[in-house]
Formats: structure tokens, C-alpha cells, sequence
């Protein structure tokens, strides 16, 4: 039987993975544009539509830390997530904004920022 902490990971990815798949441009995800996450896609070629296939692929095994609130203000829960992405370990920080809109504001090789 799974923890409630796996529970709770496992109904907030439910919830993330559903918003990412009913997006519409930019009404239900959007990667934040930063310089980490623009070269992390630019040395793999990875474009927004991967970054989302990443994100649907992530599993409860994957859970880093999480919920904890944005130290920048913002309202929202975030999630931490470090799943493998082509033999390489992934730092992938989730913003899950009213239940309604998923920001994925970092992703990355884990450990290098």
C-alpha cells in the first residue's frame, strides 16, 4: 500500500499531467523563459512539446520535494521533481498555480545551477 505522502504525489501528477495535455497554447502549461532551461533545450534539441513529454512521463518514484511555497511570492504549489532523461538525472521545478495552470520553471541537468 502506498504512503500518503505517494498519494498526494501521485494525485498532484494526476493533476499536472492533465492540465499539460488539455493545453492549448499556453492555457493550461508554460515553460518559463530562462536562460537555463533555453540552453538545456538548445543542447539536447528539445522543443516545448518534449519538455510536456518529460512532464507526462514523470512518476511517483520521480517526487523530489514538494509542496512548498514559491520563494518568489507567487501563489501556487511547488513541486520538485528528478526523473532520468537519456542516462542523465533531471531537475524539473513545477509551479501548480490554483489547481489550474502548470509553470514549469526549471529543468535541467540536476546539479549544475
Amino acid at each position: 500500500m502506498d504512503s500518503i505522502q505517494q498519494q498526494i504525489v501521485r494525485q498532484k501528477l494526476t493533476m499536472i499531467k492533465q492540465l499539460v495535455t488539455k493545453d492549448k497554447n499556453g492555457d493550461k502549461f508554460v515553460l518559463a523563459n530562462r536562460e537555463k532551461n533555453r540552453n538545456f533545450m538548445l543542447e539536447y534539441g528539445l522543443l516545448t512539446s518534449d519538455i510536456k513529454n518529460i512532464i507526462l512521463n514523470l512518476e511517483v518514484n520521480d517526487y523530489y520535494k514538494g509542496p512548498e511555497q514559491d520563494d518568489a511570492g507567487f501563489e501556487g504549489e511547488i513541486w520538485i521533481f528528478t526523473p532520468t532523461f537519456q542516462n542523465m538525472k533531471l531537475y524539473i521545478k513545477i509551479r501548480l498555480a490554483n489547481n489550474t495552470l502548470v509553470i514549469c520553471i526549471s529543468i535541467h541537468e540536476y546539479g549544475i545551477y
